[in-house]
């Protein structure tokens, strides 16, 4: 008798039914399976951007602990540097524009005084005569 026609006399439902799947799967040794999976070869075949598109952001920014973040970040410590940073360079922003300022003053004076660039004095002259001796 082919084996075909035996088979179609088999039922197979019937030997399904009396197979004892939790024994099979206990003599199942996972870890060698998933040693030999290709991790690698399995994420590159991955569609990050449709993966992204089901990440909800909001849940996720819920489970952040603002405050113990705000502890190991020293946040007081950035806030400072950062108004230090702000307030130095707008000093020298300050400072500079005072310089340009004096620079613009010294030329009106010369012209003023009818004088040739350079032809001013260092400075009063009591405080050089002061200097001097």
């Amino acid at each position: 008798m082919p084996v075909d026609a035996v088979v179609r006399h088999v039922d197979v439902q019937a030997i399904i039914e009396r197979v004892d799947v939790d024994q099979i799967v206990s003599r199942v040794d996972v870890q060698a399976i998933i040693d030999r999976v290709d991790i690698d070869g399995i994420l590159d075949r991955v569609d990050i951007d449709r993966l992204l598109q089901r990440v909800d952001v909001n849940a996720l920014a819920e489970r952040i602990d603002v405050e113990r973040l705000v502890q190991r970040t020293d946040l007081g410590q950035v806030v400072l540097e950062s108004a230090t940073g702000t307030a130095t360079r707008i000093l020298d922003t300050v400072r500079s524009q005072g310089v340009g300022l004096d620079q613009f003053m010294n030329r009106w004076v010369d012209r003023v005084m009818r004088r040739k660039p350079g032809d001013a004095p260092d400075g009063p002259a009591l405080l050089l005569e002061a200097r001097e001796g």
